[in-house]
């Protein structure tokens, strides 16, 4: 039980990220069990692998199929979460903390969930989009789709559209900015397409990239397109479950006086010229020069940033 209760506390105060890995693994483990168990009620493992075949893993992977994709449209979400092998999951998870925390940190939990959900389902609808459409056919074919790669691209790219000379260190490369990790990785997934390597999966990488890179973009323009998709489904949450906007009451201090709207200005100027040197920073020195302070401003920023 004391691991359960490290996962149920690792849920609660980890924050987004650590819940999308936490959900990523739990997929994982829940076909790799139940795997095993079919593996002990037929007795052969290729009986076992038929089985999950026809009757659990397409309820979880996704396809380019229409007629099958219309019976099970949950699994254009579900597949995001959906991993066949050890080292395609150990991949992904480690990508997913890489990018996401630099993502977090910077713009919010919130914004995270939205570029990571979003993100995989532009990856879906480009890897639908060839899968169907006359030339780009010859690229692809229908067949299913699994795994996180199209959303953690999303939020990779959507990071490195933001800063894009944020420095990181890597490990034998050393320091390498944010802008050109991004370009040999989208090199990469252009090749495999070309080389037919997975080509449907690359695709949904170009999906989640083309996501990440316009809402990066849009964002700097004032336009939040994750923080409003994530605010949407609240909305629709509370609908749904007929919750009641809590009443706000305002509460007069005997002590204290309203700030004026010159001294709240010039509190916020502050407060964001505080921001850009610590951002530039990151720029020249990567993230990890940051000390706690600094880290801990920005992530107060970014939460602030997100009501």
């Amino acid at each position: 039980m004391s691991v359960w209760n490290d996962i149920k506390g690792m849920w609660r105060s980890g924050g987004v990220l650590l819940r999308l890995i936490i959900i990523n693994v739990a997929v994982f483990l829940f076909l790799l069990l139940t795997g095993l168990v079919m593996i002990m009620v037929e007795g052969s493992p290729q009986l076992a692998d038929q089985w999950m075949g026809h009757y659990i893993n397409p309820w979880l992977a996704s396809t380019s199929d229409l007629g099958a994709l219309l019976l099970k449209p949950w699994t254009a979400i579900t597949y995001m979460f959906t991993h066949e092998g050890v080292m395609h999951l150990v991949f992904n998870m480690f990508m997913l903390w890489f990018s996401g925390r630099l993502f977090g940190d910077l713009l919010g939990d919130r914004r995270l969930l939205g570029n990571y959900l979003l993100g995989g389902l532009a990856g879906f609808a480009l890897f639908l989009l060839f899968a169907h459409v006359g030339p780009l056919r010859a690229y692809t074919s229908i067949g299913g789709i699994v795994g996180a790669s199209a959303s953690i691209t999303a939020v990779f790219i959507g990071i490195a559209v933001y800063q894009p000379e944020m420095v990181v260190r890597l490990f034998l490369f050393g320091a390498v900015r944010l802008k050109w990790l991004a370009a040999i990785f989208l090199l990469l997934d252009l090749i495999s397409i070309r080389d037919g390597d997975n080509s449907g999966g690359h695709i949904a990488h170009l999906g989640g990239a083309l996501y990440g890179y316009l809402a990066a973009t849009q964002l700097k323009k004032g336009n939040d397109w994750s923080l409003g998709f994530i605010n949407g489904l609240e909305r629709i949450g509370k609908a749904l479950t007929f919750q009641r906007a809590p009443r706000l009451k305002v509460v007069q201090s005997p002590r204290g006086k309203r700030m004026s709207d010159i001294d709240y200005n010039a509190t916020r100027k502050a407060e964001q010229a505080n921001i850009d040197v610590i951002l530039d920073k990151i720029s020249r020195s990567g993230y990890e020069s940051l000390s706690k302070t600094e880290k801990d401003i920005l992530f107060k920023a970014s939460n602030d940033g997100k009501r």
